[in-house]
């Protein structure tokens, strides 16, 4: 099976937990591949940009902003021996742009399920290796507000069921939180391992498990391929606040706009 994106394959590992949100992907048999629905995607942009911000409250678009802001004032675009004292020390008016990313390709797999995903990466810690088949010491960056009270620490606990899962499906060993306040002022750093993450929530609320999310994952995968057997185009939908997948074909033929003709062509030459 070979999901195009990381996201799609991030979100089904997450239904088990992520109650309140809802997706949608399409899917087609041509060695099975998945991509996020774009359509909807920007439906669910629309709606986040239309929704009431709350008096005192930051946009969700400023929120993000931080987050690339933090981005911006961790990194740097060539090794750290190697970057002059100005170029360090000026990162903080650095212009924020989030297109700058490493895109890491990885073939894995659960269970019978095989998988090549793609995925965006914020950082390397180092350098990148010089043999291609040493791994690569990826790190993640991620912002969030400080913990203030019980609810604050039960919200962050799963937040990290998104990071573990995304760090997980593409080998990224590290992930580096900056704790900020309410008003995007960092206040604080936190360095994670990957796969020391499953075990936080076992001492915290227990709001998630790994173990049930990686089962659950192999299941459904496992499943949908006997489903997504022939041409055609299919979708995968959760509505929000639903614990239901459904999964439904919407193209008898072809294979909509998830693949060219070229690319299959190429893919066909084995």
């Amino acid at each position: 099976m070979h999901p195009d994106a990381n996201k799609p394959i991030v979100k089904i590992f997450t239904a088990p937990y992520d109650t309140m949100n809802g997706f949608e992907m399409n899917a087609t048999c041509f060695q099975v591949f998945i991509e996020e629905s774009h359509s909807y995607h920007l439906e669910q942009l629309k709606e986040q940009s239309n929704r009431r911000v709350r008096p005192g409250a930051h946009s969700s678009d400023m929120m993000s902003y931080w987050g690339y802001k933090f981005e911006t004032v961790s990194v740097l675009s060539e090794p750290w021996d190697a970057a002059s004292r100005e170029t360090i020390e000026a990162r903080e008016s650095d212009v924020v742009n989030n297109n700058p990313q490493y895109c890491s390709l990885v073939r894995t797999g659960i269970g019978n399920i095989r998988m090549l995903l793609a995925g965006e990466v914020d950082a390397v810690w180092d350098c990148k290796p010089d043999k291609k088949d040493d791994p690569i010491n990826w790190v993640e960056l991620k912002t969030s507000a400080t913990i203030r009270h019980a609810n604050d620490a039960i919200n962050f606990e799963r937040k990290l069921l998104k990071f573990w899962v995304q760090s997980f499906l593409l080998g990224v060993p590290k992930i580096i939180v900056g704790r900020r306040d309410q008003d995007g002022y960092l206040l604080a750093i936190e360095e994670y391992t990957t796969d020391e993450i499953p075990n936080i929530p076992k001492r915290g609320a227990n709001t998630w498990d790994a173990n049930t999310c990686i089962n659950f994952a192999s299941q459904f995968l496992t499943w949908l391929k006997t489903i997504v057997n022939s041409e055609g185009v299919w979708k995968i939908r959760k509505a929000a606040k639903s614990g239901q997948i459904e999964v439904l074909k919407i193209q008898e033929t072809g294979h909509g706009n998830i693949l060219t003709p070229e690319f299959v062509e190429w893919r066909s030459r084995g």
